[in-house]
């Protein structure tokens, strides 16, 4: 599943990252950088209609610092009379960062570790909105395959001039089992529950005993994780489930957003 995503993506380094056009590649975006025109513009009206609090110059700040490199697929939209030319992906990127912070602000959690980054754009926006609603973060631990995770710090490298929190990667094989940190807020969006199972198993029995409270887009698609079985799958007491806003399961299963 993910050979030619490896492939696609094992050459960049700090001195090409600025040059290439990886999110706009069609293999990279058979996994990231996907999101269409029309899922953008749902994007978009959540983010107006649920945190009409943040200035959207703001908002146009971040997806623009996000947009710089890797030569995305952009469309245009209206934020509040203003056209913006982005990429839904990064209009994701704000919606699920606010969400996530405004769970996080008043769990006690300082430190986050986040499974299955992509290039590291969620990551990035946390820490943008972070700085603007002054919500402390400590460590921000981020956990992928080996190669992506040269990816990530290539790309957080470029944008460090955005970034507030100490960056600490860890890959993969160990499932987290080298992050020192507990009282961890664990972020995953759709990664923990696209995994093997085995895989799965292992972050569950290693990481998820270090982490206090998280929020996890859940996929039910693949079948191995039901949602009626999220607290046995990752052994956390669920705060709250509720649909996952916008929709992107198209197969009728439904994804959820999943607060413990």
């Amino acid at each position: 599943m993910y050979n030619n995503y490896l492939e696609c993506i094992k050459q960049l380094n700090k001195e090409n990252i600025k040059q290439s056009n990886f999110k706009s590649d069609p293999i990279y975006n058979s996994i990231l950088e996907h999101v269409s025109y029309e899922l953008g513009t749902k994007y978009l009206n959540l983010i107006s209609n649920e945190f009409s609090y943040i200035n959207t110059d703001k908002i146009v700040e971040y997806l623009n610092i996000n947009d710089t490199y890797g030569v995305p697929i952009k469309h245009t939209y209206n934020l509040n009379n203003n056209l913006l030319y982005c990429s839904p992906t990064s209009l994701r990127y704000v919606y699920h960062a606010l969400v996530i912070l405004d769970y996080y602000k008043n769990t006690g959690c300082r430190n986050i570790v986040e499974l299955g980054c992509g290039y590291g754009g969620l990551c990035l926006a946390i820490n943008f909105f972070s700085k603007i609603l002054d919500i402390n973060i400590n460590n921000y631990h981020l956990i992928d395959l080996p190669v992506a995770c040269n990816l990530i710090d290539c790309y957080l490298d470029v944008n460090k001039s955005n970034i507030c929190t100490n960056i600490l990667l860890h890959s993969s094989d160990v499932f987290g089992d080298d992050i020192v940190d507990s009282n961890l807020f664990f972020i995953s969006n759709y990664c923990y529950t696209e995994i093997d199972k085995t895989l799965n198993t292992c972050y569950s029995k290693i990481l998820l005993p270090k982490t206090s409270n998280g929020f996890i887009i859940w996929q039910t698609c693949a079948g191995i994780c039901p949602i009626n079985n999220a607290e046995e799958i990752t052994g956390k007491n669920t705060k709250q489930i509720i649909e996952e806003r916008p929709q992107t399961d198209f197969c009728n299963f439904g994804n959820y957003f999943v607060y413990f």
